[in-house]
């Protein structure tokens, strides 16, 4: 550490009480906190951090606002932190690391496993350590992933909104079920979620099969519970449910789009937790409106456009129950990714310092 004084811009801080744990945090390792309140509902919250430290209010979804709290009128930021998938683009970086800034971005720390929303290329070319928690969510969305997976089969969320309608025909439709104790269940990815996913469904006697990158081998599979699929087809073709667990990168884009859709059995279930451009949204709301194409029914966790912009076709998709991105939102889960970056920030500053 040098006796430079440090400073992070975090865009959005830990939920509730553990947003003054990780602000202190963050202070005692020279990186002095300027706050974005704008994601901090909670008024005395609010009032308690900005009686600490140095607090602005802006949206940190806008690429023009995030460049310009960045450059803080000259001033500039080491490090950034944020939870969201903020547009850290290949602009953003560069005026965030101008020569003409006091101090210069050199980390970006996201207390979340993805960072699709990173231009990553332009971050390595400027020197911008990026850092994330992959994994410290696995169990939260392994939980919605399997909760999702159940109100498709079985129809919780659609029966409760036929009750309310007052049909209770609607509300017994469909019945009897098919449930996770007889159904063979593929997973679309091979890390901490889908074997955590594997697990739990497990548990319930279902049987899995797991299709995964290059690296999942024979010998890395042999440990898993469940079998290794040989292609994406023979999953997609094999399986009961299907559930999505690969990141966002150029290889996964698309890679369920209309051809695998209407490889699924009939009367099958598709479900992602992962992310939106793993699974086309046009593709999936035509094969849901097609009895004869695809799956049955479908749960989505992942759009396209989120946020207050969100849209999508499935919205009114009535074989589809919807999830506003929150698979990885466990009060435990995020504060495992707080303390887990906080050890990124540790080593990086005792690594290089902090002065910009």
């Amino acid at each position: 550490m040098t006796s430079a004084p440090g400073r992070v811009l975090v865009v959005d801080p830990a939920l509730g009480e553990d947003a003054l744990t990780e602000l202190a945090a963050l202070d005692a390792l020279g990186l002095t906190p300027t706050v974005n309140l704008r994601r901090v509902a909670d008024a005395a919250l609010r009032d308690r951090i900005a009686a600490a430290w140095e607090t602005v209010d802006f949206d940190g979804f806008s690429e023009p606002e995030l460049a310009r709290r960045l450059e803080d009128g000259g001033r500039g930021f080491q490090a950034l932190k944020c939870r969201a998938g903020i547009p850290l683009t290949r602009t953003v970086l560069e005026r965030a690391t101008a020569d003409g800034l006091r101090r210069r971005l050199r980390l970006v720390g996201r207390a979340a496993a993805g960072s699709d929303t990173f231009d990553h290329a332009a971050a390595r070319r400027l020197g911008v350590a990026i850092r994330t928690t992959p994994g410290a969510n696995a169990g939260a969305v392994a939980e919605l992933t399997v909760a999702l997976m159940l109100d498709a089969l079985r129809g919780v969320s659609r029966r409760d909104t036929a009750l309310r309608a007052g049909s209770w025909d609607a509300a017994v439709a469909d019945l009897p079920a098919p449930g996770l104790a007889e159904a063979r269940v593929g997973l679309v990815g091979s890390g901490a979620v889908a074997r955590r996913v594997a697990e739990l469904v497990g548990a319930f006697g279902a049987e899995v099969w797991v299709f995964g990158s290059p690296r999942f081998t024979r010998e890395r599979a042999a440990g898993w519970p469940g079998r290794r699929a040989g292609s994406l087809d023979e999953l997609l073709a094999g399986c009961d449910v299907v559930s999505v667990h690969v990141p966002a990168t150029a290889e996964t884009e698309g890679l369920i789009g209309t051809r695998e859709l209407r490889l699924m059995r009939p009367g099958s279930v598709l479900v992602n937790t992962a992310r939106a451009s793993v699974v086309g949204e046009a593709a999936l709301d035509r094969a849901l409106r097609d009895p004869a194409s695809g799956p049955w029914r479908a749960a989505v966790d992942v759009f396209d456009a989120e946020g207050a912009g969100f849209s999508s076709l499935l919205a009114d998709n009535p074989h589809c129950t919807l999830s506003p991105h929150v698979a990885g939102m466990t009060r435990s889960a995020m504060r495992a990714a707080s303390r887990r970056l906080l050890a990124e920030f540790a080593q990086f500053t005792a690594e290089i310092g902090t002065d910009g």
